[in-house]
């Protein structure tokens, strides 16, 4: 597998990054949070996709995108003789095959399934091969023999056999529990069988009793039977006596009811002769009320007009002295126009001259930034070389001349003096330089007197606008004002002059006394005419009241009629209580006996019922007993099976662990060779997972510090290789993220160099870290910074010293 190139958009902190990889040596370098490690990230995820990725959907996005704005990671590949491209995103994905412009697998899951068939990996073995994490080598080492044993069966995916037996123990463990449990639930089968013959007799008994019960309640229904014609017939003749009767009752209220209605009107008739007779003189005094209702009528109008003339009256003093208000506003208004003119004019000159001063304060106040952030990463720059260097010159003093170069990684020797004194003079410069980067950084941190004068400046023109910017708006107020104070005093002298016009045509002459009086004398009419009208009312009833008279005769005679009818009937039905109440209690008698015969059948049922269910719990106990004993049966044999799975789990482990050493040492003694030129050609993994580098077939009982990161580097490549092998692919692509951690220089430029030995194995190696003196040593550099201001990261290729490359920097915008 080699990387050809990745781009990001909105991922993480990189709103849009795009890179190239190159064959060799890679070096991505930059400060730690510049975000080195979200690009490995990315390219895991554009293969494997949200299980690659840390935290959710929401944590990918770039903080500073938009709600809507698409995150999108792109990457190119080579595997196989082909190349792929991958375009994924949150919730969608495409990978294109060999430049098609159609894809070959779509969707976020179908693009994960297609590209994890092609890589033939897991996303853990993807990692376990192609990527060795931070600080993984010091990890391997720091390891003790046992837990370097399990990190090796983990990385290999042994650990799920252990899962798998771990799986199969459980289960083995439950069915113990369970037989156990159906081993006690058991109980004696012979007492479960005398139960079954018990309930079997009790069930034969009691449906002879319950045949007995049956055969009584046949002799009590038909004993029942017999009385029931008499019964229903003394029933209905006592149903006809109370309907008798209460016919008569009926008829009776009848009568009365027609004799009240009779005496009601004769006492109404009596009213309406007397209503006759007051209403004649009532008639003659109402001829009057015409004349007074139009006498009303025509002062109320009068008071109308008064009201009227009163109103216009207050109107027009009113208006006149709105009129003298708006005169005086009107006069104060009249300068508006003019000074409306010269704020208009002020406030365009303000607003130029504060335009062009911000122009020249942030042109100045950019430089001062730039210059003091310049001044800033040299002074880094220059700190951390001399803090490398000066570790450099602590270890050449410590080892003296049998210590390792540098630089080129060979023994100082005779060179110990001269090394020394160049380095000591590299370490007098940079402190001299340093110095002096220190006090230009102090020197630009204050801010400088011109920007801070052009700051003072810019406030004081901004308060002046603000100044007139109110000013003329209070002018445009003010000359709004006038127009519609101009155009109300026109609409208000119109009015006035209507409002005079309107009063001069109103009549006079009204009289409130006389108003008065005519009002008096129309309510006593219209007293009277109420009277009259009553007792109008009550004559006009007397024709209908005389034709009432009639039917309540007629009514009060038919209720006499029915009540002698109906007593005659009730007479010739002879009916006695004393002969129902006999046939009734010996109706009563029989039915008692019928219901006591049905309730013996009933619980001689229920009694049956019992049993039979009884009998049915014997039968399902024998039955459930015979079936927990199959079940204990069957899985004493799943248990025997487990156990023979679970040893078998043991020994497959075993052998396995058994097979990994060798060949794994196999292929650690074919990188150890390469990596040391030869001079060490094996290397062994004990039982006990112990690392043994052989000089000429014999243990070499002490190792370097170089020596050690040589054993440690080789067993990961072993690692990567081996996992390779049995995935179908060759191992061309090593990631490796900050795996210096805490070397010292001698030693991390020991593994660059070991690295580059392995050019021939590995046509792709990708160094991820933060340390900037190993970028010499690369085929390839990709700077990662953080830009603060504009809050994401940036990437650019820089020339690796003596190369030029001709590619334009990689930054995201």
């Amino acid at each position: 597998m080699r990387l050809l190139s990745l781009r990001m958009r909105n991922f993480r902190q990189h709103a849009d990054t795009e890179i190239t990889f190159r064959p060799g040596l890679t070096g991505i370098i930059g400060p730690n949070g510049a975000g080195k490690s979200t690009i490995l990230e990315a390219l895991a995820w554009g293969i494997y996709g949200a299980s690659a990725a840390r935290g959710t959907n929401d944590t990918i996005r770039f903080s500073r995108a938009g709600a809507r704005s698409r995150v999108e990671v792109e990457l190119a590949f080579a595997l196989g003789g082909h190349e792929y491209r991958v375009q994924r995103s949150l919730y969608g994905a495409e990978v294109y095959l060999d430049g098609g412009a159609q894809p070959v697998a779509s969707g976020v899951g179908g693009v994960t399934s297609y590209l994890q068939s092609r890589v033939g990996m897991s996303r853990e073995e993807f990692f376990n091969t192609y990527f060795t994490g931070q600080k993984e080598l010091q990890f391997l080492a720091a390891m003790g023999p046992a837990d370097r044993g399990r990190f090796l069966s983990q990385v290999l995916g042994y650990e799920r056999l252990r899962r798998a037996q771990e799986l199969v123990r459980a289960r083995r463990n439950d069915l113990r529990s369970e037989i156990k449990g159906l081993r006690a639930s058991l109980g004696d089968r012979d007492e479960l069988v005398a139960a079954l013959d018990a309930a079997q007799a009790r069930v034969r008994g009691l449906r002879d009793a319950l045949i007995t019960a049956q055969r009584a309640v046949s002799e009590a229904v038909a004993a029942e039977q017999e009385v029931a014609p008499r019964w229903q017939a003394v029933q209905a003749a006592r149903e006809r006596h109370r309907e008798l009767t209460h016919a008569i009752d009926t008829a009776e209220r009848d009568r009365q009811s027609a004799r009240r209605e009779l005496e009601r009107l004769e006492a109404e008739l009596q009213a309406v002769a007397a209503a006759e007779k007051e209403l004649a003189p009532l008639r003659a005094r109402l001829e009057e009320l015409p004349e007074a209702n139009a006498a009303c009528e025509r002062f109320s109008e009068l008071a109308r007009q008064e009201e009227r003339r009163k109103a216009l009256t207050r109107q027009l003093a009113d208006l006149q002295a709105e009129l003298e208000r708006a005169a005086e506003r009107r006069e104060k208004l009249e300068s508006a126009p003019e000074l409306e003119k010269r704020y208009t004019g002020e406030l365009e000159q303000l607003r130029e001259k504060r335009e062009t001063v911000a122009t020249t304060l942030d042109e100045k106040k950019s430089a001062w930034l730039a210059d003091k952030q310049d001044a800033f990463t040299k002074l880094s720059t220059y700190r951390d070389r001399a803090a490398e260097l000066k570790g450099q010159i602590a270890e050449i003093e410590r080892l003296g001349p049998e210590g390792i170069c540098p630089t080129c990684g060979r023994p100082v020797g005779n060179d110990y003096a001269r090394l020394l004194d160049e380095l000591q003079d590299q370490w007098t410069v940079l402190v001299q330089d340093g110095k002096w980067w220190a006090k230009r950084h102090e020197q630009l941190e204050p801010k400088p007197d011109d920007v801070g004068e052009l700051e003072t400046l810019l406030r004081q023109l901004g308060e002046a606008v603000d100044d007139r910017a109110r000013k003329l708006t209070r002018c445009q107020s003010a000359l709004h004002e006038l127009q519609q104070l101009t155009a109300d005093m026109d609409a208000r002298e119109g009015r006035r002059v209507e409002v005079r016009d309107e009063l001069g045509a109103i009549p006079g002459g009204y009289d409130a006394k006389a108003h008065r009086a005519a009002e008096e004398r129309l309510r006593e009419l219209r007293e009277v005419e109420k009277r009259a009208a009553r007792l109008d009312e009550t004559a006009n009833r007397g024709p209908r009241l005389r034709t009432q008279l009639v039917p309540a005769n007629e009514r009060e005679a038919a209720a006499v009629k029915a009540a002698d009818r109906a007593q005659g009937e009730r007479d010739a039905l002879e009916f006695s209580e004393d002969a129902f109440a006999a046939v009734r209690d010996e109706h009563a008698r029989r039915a008692e006996a019928r219901r006591t015969a049905e309730l013996g059948a009933a619980e001689a049922k229920g009694d049956v019922n019992t049993a039979e269910q009884v009998l049915q719990g014997a039968e399902h106990a024998l039955a459930q007993y015979d079936e927990r004993a199959q079940a204990v049966r069957e899985h004493e044999a799943d248990l025997h099976y487990h156990e023979e799975l679970d040893e078998a789990y043991t020994h497959l482990r075993q052998e396995l662990n058994d097979q990994v050493r060798p060949e794994l040492s196999e292929i650690a003694s074919a990188f150890l060779a390469q990596l040391t030129d030869g001079r060490y050609t094996s290397m062994e993994i004990d039982e006990s997972y112990n690392l043994m580098v052989l000089d000429e077939g014999e243990e070499k009982p002490v190792i370097s510090g170089g020596e050690e990161d040589i054993a440690n580097l080789v067993l990961r490549l072993s690692l990567s290789q081996m996992i390779a092998e049995r995935a179908g692919h060759p191992l061309s692509l090593l990631i490796l993220d900050e795996v210096f951690g805490s070397l010292d220089v001698s030693r991390r430029d020991n593994v660059v160099q070991l690295l580059h030995h392995l050019e021939d194995r590995f046509e792709q190696v990708i160094l991820i870290t933060h340390i900037e003196g190993i970028r010499e040593s690369l085929d390839q550099v990709l700077r990662v910074e953080y830009d603060e201001r504009a809050g994401c990261s940036r990437v650019s290729e820089e020339s690796v010293m003596g190369e030029d490359y001709p590619e334009a920097p990689m930054a995201a915008d």
